[in-house]
């Protein structure tokens, strides 16, 4: 693993300092301000858009080496915002104003790198990219190469520096890094769980205006049942600081009866549910469709609760379109049967609200889900296998949902790669296979459910995304 002498010393050394020793005379010092004339040109800040005259700015800039037009012509390049994509000539130009210095280049490539946005995923540069960026004090960098570093799943665990670096982030102005650090306190995620610590870089971080760790703090203390009266205060503070998702979590809440009980928390559901639809949050469909499926509050309806999400997904709601992708692909077990036919042609209809990315993940998980013999085990798996890039945490459970026998499959092969399994690739979870599993959660960073049950969707997708991201 990389480690360089710079971070066994953790950043002591100014932005200033090392801009001026790396980069002295390079691009990076060309003129801003024609970047900037051009950036305004392409979006029409403060007039009418003129792309065409932006795009023929940033050209000339980058013909000289400028630095940061490289790095600006390079992302509009790949995500396409007003330009056609071009993946390769945008990381081209992005990996040029990155080897000039560039600190914002540095942290970007490192970005997609690490997570392989481009389908290009490189964890070691990634790692060097954003070092050198964060020895240029750039706080997006720090943040998200300390996170990394504290949760010990792309890279071995720094505890020490990657506290060091969000917190040096943080202090320089990152608001996302206080909530980053609330968040780890909160979960207990690569550090001990403190909720006093947690609320307190939430607190600050609303100071700011930033009310996403006051919903994440008031989430946990409903859910934990801790207080229901502060749970109601903090998650009404967080939707007035713009975090209207709070609404939801209220209206859910509220709905199972964490908001004070019974009838008394029930009767609060229309309410939260009113000002979750003002404020636009597509989730509240799904939430009501939840209601529909399991009768809370209403009569029980697997037809009416498909008709319902199917309403919302034809007037263009990406949430309740996933939701009822998955439902059908996975069934819930009283109401509504697994229909995979079904499945994929909602896929079809409402691919158009999802993303690319999207689109492959449940295409590959449609694919589990009808695979039942040991060979097509191996083909879906081998296809799984074959796209890295696709694997998250997140992608694991609905995996571990669609077909649990993918997800023992691939786990078993990457165990017997790595020594540490010598039974059959079956997908099956054998003894064998689940002695080998449990040896390897205890390995993961956040290793305290593995005594619970390591067939929990939660410990599978833990132990898929890491090892997928160890790569």
């Amino acid at each position: 693993m990389l480690a360089s002498p710079f971070f066994r010393k953790v950043l002591l050394v100014t932005s200033l300092a090392v801009f001026a020793g790396t980069v002295s005379g390079s691009a990076l010092l060309a003129n801003s301000s024609e970047v900037d004339r051009a950036e305004k040109l392409i979006w029409g800040s403060g007039s009418e858009a003129r792309p065409v005259e932006g795009r023929q700015a940033l050209e000339e800039a980058v013909a000289v080496k400028d630095a940061s037009a490289q790095r600006v012509l390079g992302m509009h390049l790949i995500y396409g915002w007003v330009f056609e994509k071009d993946v390769h000539k945008g990381m081209l130009l992005l990996n040029d104003a990155a080897n000039a210095g560039d600190p914002v280049a540095q942290f970007n490539l490192g970005q997609i790198l690490l997570v392989g946005t481009t389908g290009s995923k490189d964890v070691a540069r990634a790692r060097i990219l954003l070092e050198d960026a964060s020895r240029q004090n750039e706080i997006q960098a720090m943040r998200v190469l300390g996170e990394q570093l504290v949760l010990g799943t792309v890279y071995a665990q720094e505890l020490k520096t990657g506290l060091t670096l969000l917190k040096q982030s943080a202090e320089l102005g990152d608001i996302r890094a206080e909530i980053v650090l609330g968040d780890l306190y909160l979960k207990g995620k690569g550090v001990p769980r403190d909720l006093s610590k947690a609320l307190g870089f939430f607190e600050s971080a609303a100071t700011k205006g930033d009310g996403s760790g006051l919903a994440s703090y008031g989430e946990t203390l409903m859910w934990g049942e801790i207080d229901a009266k502060t749970t109601e205060q903090m998650l009404n503070r967080a939707a007035a600081l713009g975090e209207t998702s709070a609404y939801v979590t209220l209206a859910e809440g509220a709905m199972y009866g964490y908001l004070g009980g019974g009838a008394v928390s029930r009767a609060k559901y229309e309410g939260y549910a009113e000002l979750a639809r003002e404020a636009e949050e597509p989730r509240i469909e799904v939430l009501e469709a939840n209601r529909s499926m399991w009768g809370i509050g209403k009569r029980a309806s697997g037809p009416e609760t498909i008709g319902l999400l199917t309403a919302h997904a034809d007037a263009g709601n990406k949430a309740a379109a996933e939701f009822l992708i998955k439902l059908l692909r996975d069934g819930n077990g009283l109401n509504v049967r697994r229909d995979l036919a079904a499945a994929d042609q909602a896929l079809k209809t409402y691919a158009e609200l999802l993303t690319a990315r999207d689109v492959a993940k449940f295409e590959l998980t449609l694919k589990a889900a009808s695979a039942r013999t040991s060979d097509v085990f191996a083909r879906v798996a081998t296809e799984i296998e074959a796209q890295p890039d696709l694997m998250s945490f997140g992608f694991g459970k609905d995996l571990y949902k669609a077909n649990p026998n993918i997800a023992f499959f691939i786990l078993q092969t990457r165990l017997k790669d790595q020594g540490d399994y010598g039974g059959s690739l079956n997908g099956f979870a054998t003894r064998s296979t689940l002695r080998a599993v449990y040896k390897a959660c205890q390995r993961l960073p956040d290793n305290t459910l593995c005594d619970d049950s390591v067939m929990r969707s939660d410990v599978i997708a833990m132990l898929l995304a890491q090892n997928s991201e160890a790569k």
